[in-house]
């Protein structure tokens, strides 16, 4: 399974202010990451941001509807609305995704679900769409644990606002 770690963030790292906006994140880096996670038809992301999510307006959920989302939870029981799939582990998520078909996924956070596919060695690439701006107190890609990623630059390129989006691949 390929595991695709894709983030919209801030020139230093930050994906959410604390109080979880998203307000420097272009449209560009929206319609960008739909057609990551259309192509690839699955994403998973943390508890915390599907309680997130679930506060957008609900033309946000037209936008992702047919793509198979996960939810991450340590709590077997969390409830889902209708459309969403737990799994309790990246590990868990993977098999789940295998088990439907799928090759590819897409990981899209929060920083503790980036975290800990990080520290498991499970991410095989990174992309990064890079917003002009520099938040100073906010969210960061992932939360800080023990791991490294060595990555190798496959892409860059430069959205028709001023967002760059970069493209590596994770050296194991």
């Amino acid at each position: 399974m390929k595991v695709t770690l894709w983030m919209a963030t801030s020139l230093n790292g930050i994906i959410a202010r604390k109080n979880n906006e998203e307000d420097f994140i272009s449209h560009d880096s929206w319609l960008a990451w739909l057609e990551a996670i259309r192509k690839s038809g699955c994403l998973v992301w943390g508890r915390k941001t599907y309680e997130i999510v679930k506060t957008w307006p609900k033309e946000y959920f037209e936008d992702i509807k047919g793509v198979y989302t996960i939810t991450i939870s340590s709590d077997k029981d969390y409830k889902l609305e209708s459309g969403f799939n737990l799994a309790n582990s990246p590990e868990d998520a993977i098999e789940k995704l295998r088990k439907k078909g799928f090759t590819e996924m897409i990981v899209t956070g929060g920083s503790r679900i980036n975290a800990s596919f990080a520290k498991l060695g499970l991410i095989d690439e990174v992309v990064l769409n890079i917003e002009p701006d520099i938040i100073g107190e906010g969210i960061p890609i992932f939360n800080p644990e023990v791991f490294d990623l060595k990555l190798e630059l496959i892409q860059m390129e430069k959205s028709k606002g001023n967002t760059i989006q970069l493209h590596y691949k994770v050296i194991k």
